[in-house]
């Protein structure tokens, strides 16, 4: 089995990369400035002979297209360094061009065949079938391009003779446009071909019900970690180790493959998983990522790159305890929210009512105020349907006996991690602490080592005292832009409660792919979940529901 190292340890393209950059611009740079003597000799090396301006600009955008993918392992790209190298010769033995290059450009011909090897990312039949349509569409306009102009120069020839005879009007050259215009069209759809063939794989589909149902019962495993259970959610495409009995859940954003957290499953089997996973991003173009990896798992990440960017927020429901100075601020408000009348249940989300599941959704909307629900690796979709197994339903209810505030938790091995928060506008304060409480004393009765709460980002940015001049920047825009992310606000929310804290990474492969991994993640995070309506659960699990002071 290849080893989880080999993503870095690979033999290098980048010679070879860097080899086709610079007859990138060995191509252009002669063709449109003026260059001293020894770069045109280099040119005419590279090419053979003078190319127009819009041409060599042309091939050389091309060249570094390909350059790129060469870096990036694609097998198109080794079969367009052939082409290339392939016409050359061919033009050199046909004596249109300087014979000099034959040995040149058959040494470069042994050496990529030699190097074929360090390619395996071939492309995807659908982009196959996406740049055949492109190729065919500019042999269309190409051939229709003939047409015209063979069209536009008879009639100007015509014209030409008709005034020569003394005819009337002045000689028509024709469309003196349309050269210009197919030499565009033809240059775009050059680029468009090269770009379809050098990118990675498109995004897989969702895994099916089969394998969601695998996934569960890997998240109910008692090596599964507390973010197990939103590799659950039904946009997520699974990869499983070898022995079936781990399993990593993830998605494909602009190249990057993201993973939600540790594999699921096994402790043993997670870096087998790790490892066919990665195996997987080879074969396809995709680039690997993790959100939310745990610090004692980055080893089987070999030698990919991560950083810290938060914790995970955890209370121990065998240590947890509401006396003490320190727990003031719980206590008052949980006795706020009993003063107020308000009552509280935890029933199995499968067992939810109709009328209940109705109103809940009703608070959910409103706690949003309409907006849609995200989130990715702290994040599960199917909001109250009853869909996924093991979810749990806090609900607090005021005087009358209305819901005016629930969370939904999920089961995973030995914990409870919480997913959904929601808060009716205008109904007390004090709701979410005293939901949070009665989940605790829930977890502690029926045998949950830990509860997860939310996620600190930028945890140990917040909690300094001591910050220097780019943490203070840092702090400050975090303080601004509260009122949009909230995490300083869910931060001090945590903190009241006295928990540990877990930290989690993001790994990556190269800081090259910082900018394309900063739009993946913050899409998937803030981006819309697609939920579906919500429904009735087909089959009632039949579980108690558990109140508290509720009659």
């Amino acid at each position: 089995m290849q080893p989880v190292d080999s993503w870095r340890r690979a033999r290098p393209t980048w010679p070879l990369a860097l080899a086709t950059a610079s007859v990138s611009a060995l191509v252009a740079v002669p063709a449109v400035a003026r260059s001293p003597h020894w770069l045109d000799q280099l040119s005419l090396l590279v090419t053979g002979r003078p190319l127009a301006p819009a041409h060599a600009v042309a091939l050389a955008l091309a060249i570094a297209l390909v350059a790129r993918g060469v870096l990036l392992r694609r097998r198109a790209a080794w079969y367009g360094l052939l082409a290339l190298v392939t016409m050359g010769l061919l033009a050199v033995l046909a004596g249109d061009d300087a014979p000099w290059r034959l040995p040149l450009l058959a040494a470069v011909l042994v050496v990529l065949w030699m190097r074929r090897d360090r390619f395996p990312v071939r492309p995807h039949p659908e982009r196959v079938r996406t740049a055949v349509r492109t190729a065919l569409a500019l042999v269309i306009v190409a051939m229709a391009g003939s047409v015209l102009l063979g069209g536009v120069s008879i009639r100007s020839a015509g014209r030409d003779v008709a005034s020569g005879l003394g005819a009337t009007g002045a000689p028509i050259d024709g469309a003196s446009w349309l050269p210009g215009v197919l030499g565009l069209v033809g240059t775009a759809g050059l680029l468009v071909l090269v770009v379809t063939l050098l990118a990675p794989d498109p995004a897989p589909p969702p895994g099916d019900d089969g394998e969601r149902g695998r996934v569960a019962r890997l998240v109910a495993h008692p090596g599964s970690d507390t973010l197990a259970p939103f590799a659950l959610r039904r946009d997520k495409t699974y990869v499983f180790s070898p022995d079936g009995r781990a399993a990593i859940g993830y998605r494909v954003l602009f190249g990057i493959a993201v993973a939600g957290g540790d594999p699921v499953g096994a402790a043993a089997s997670q870096p087998a998983a790790v490892r066919a996973f990665l195996a997987l991003c080879r074969r396809t173009g995709w680039r690997p990522a993790v959100l939310g990896a745990s610090p004692d798992l980055l080893p089987a990440w070999g030698r990919l790159r991560s950083f810290g960017y938060g914790d995970e927020v955890v209370v121990r429901p065998g240590e947890f305890t509401l006396s003490g100075r320190r727990m003031r601020n719980v206590r008052q408000a949980v006795g706020r929210t009993t003063n107020a009348g308000v009552t509280s249940g935890i029933v199995a989300e499968r067992a939810l009512t109709p009328e209940l599941r109705s109103d809940l959704l009703d608070v959910a909307s409103r706690s949003l105020g309409g907006a849609a629900e995200r989130g990715f690796s702290m994040n599960l979709d199917e909001l109250l349907t009853g869909h996924h197994p093991g979810g749990i339903v806090a609900v607090a209810y005021d005087a009358d006996g209305r819901p005016i505030g629930f969370q939904r938790y999920v089961t995973a091995g030995q914990g409870i991690s919480l997913d959904a928060m929601r808060r009716a506008p205008g109904g007390p304060n004090g709701v979410n602490e005293r939901l949070i409480v009665e989940m605790i004393g829930y977890a502690r009765e029926h045998g949950h080592g830990v509860v997860s709460l939310n996620f600190a980002a930028f945890r140990e940015l917040l909690d300094s005292r001591h910050r220097g001049a780019l943490e203070r920047i840092g702090y400050r825009a975090l303080h601004l832009l509260d009122p949009l992310i909230a995490v300083e606000s869910l931060y001090l929310f945590d903190k009241k409660f006295r928990p540990s804290y877990k930290p989690r990474c993001i790994v990556f492969r190269s800081w090259f792919d910082i900018g394309w991994l900063a739009a993946a993640l913050l899409t998937l995070e803030f981006g819309r979940t697609r939920t579906r309506p919500a429904r009735a659960a087909e089959e009632a699990a039949g579980e108690p529901v558990h109140h508290f002071g509720r009659p």
